[in-house]
């Protein structure tokens, strides 16, 4: 037998106190009977019952429980992770305050829409760094939102791949299923791409049926990036000018048989595409085994109850005279 709960210093208080009324009031009885010269058999057998029910009592406050019980718990819902572009262009104010500070924005919608499904965070420019991996836990995400910046990796271009493969390696990993119509990977960037479209990280995302959305941020006319009181220029010496290059972001969109969403003004954003994750039907994401303690307090109560009961019900002398 398991014990689940204990009692507490005021609780063993008011247990001790009864105890001393009530042997102060059985050896009263017990004198008084010895001054009649009387017996006081039957009060030692109502002293037996009130202590075998009082103990039974007590004992079921303590929820006791037989044995342990293996339960699962499951956890349904959907895995998205969010790739977000930290590359220095997305310092741009083309979308005000910039296209990061926006992308934060539409991540924290995200965030607060899917409350109850795990969300994971990378980030990349030319590598991909994952911030923060699937989870449930909300002020963790948020946190981790904050933080973003154009300053977390170093500034060395910009390249989507890695981020692509990176989500797609943490996605199929240990999966509980072969089910990925719950997974969901949504890609925000300005699409300056510098590094090499490798087109086998792609279709393995479209074979393993996982979502993708692509969000371009940013406006095609573009503008310059400032630093400090400067402009960004290029190894030439020219003022870099940025802008929203949606011609790789198009493709990755059409050869996952994703769908891609431009936000190129500050009221943009990404309604369209919570609207059809909310679609998406959920999976088994996650299922943990714990052991269920089998509680039996009510059969302790009820022993109890009915011994109280006899006690109530059961007229005995205490003296003869």
């Amino acid at each position: 037998m398991n014990i689940n709960q204990s009692l507490d210093t005021l609780e063993f208080w008011f247990i001790g106190l009864f105890i001393a009324i009530y042997l102060g009031y059985v050896g009263r009885v017990l004198w008084i009977a010895n001054k009649l010269n009387t017996t006081s058999r039957s009060l030692v057998l109502k002293l037996m019952l009130r202590t075998v029910y009082f103990s039974l009592l007590i004992l079921s406050l303590l929820d006791p429980s037989f044995g342990d019980i293996k339960g699962t718990v499951k956890a349904q819902g959907k895995d998205i992770f969010v790739l977000m572009d930290v590359s220095k262009s997305m310092d741009a104010s083309d979308i005000q305050p910039s296209r990061l500070e926006k992308a934060k924005f539409e991540l924290n919608r995200l965030i607060e829409h899917f409350q109850g499904d795990r969300i994971g965070i990378i980030i990349f420019s030319e590598q991909a760094f994952m911030l923060s991996p699937l989870t449930f836990d909300r002020n963790a995400t948020n946190i981790f939102t904050t933080s973003i910046s154009t300053n977390l990796l170093p500034e060395s271009g910009t390249n989507l791949i890695p981020a692509l493969e990176l989500a797609l390696t943490k996605m199929t990993k240990n999966t509980r299923t072969a089910n990925n119509k719950s997974k969901t990977i949504v890609l925000i960037s300005d699409g300056e791409n510098f590094g090499k479209y490798d087109n086998s990280v792609i279709s393995a995302i479209k074979k393993k049926g996982i979502n993708l959305f692509v969000v371009g941020i940013g406006t095609e006319n573009g503008i310059t990036i400032r630093q400090g009181d400067k402009y960004k220029k290029d190894a030439k010496g020219n003022i870099v000018v940025t802008k929203l290059a949606p011609e790789t972001l198009k493709r990755i969109a059409k050869d996952s048989q994703g769908e891609y969403l431009e936000i190129s003004t500050l009221q943009g954003n990404i309604a369209e595409i919570l609207a059809k994750i909310d679609q998406l039907s959920n999976n088994v994401i996650d299922q943990r085994q714990i052991m269920i303690t089998a509680n039996k307090y009510f059969y302790f109560l009820i022993i109890a109850l009915f011994l109280l009961g006899i006690d109530i019900l059961l007229t005995v002398k205490t003296f003869q005279l």
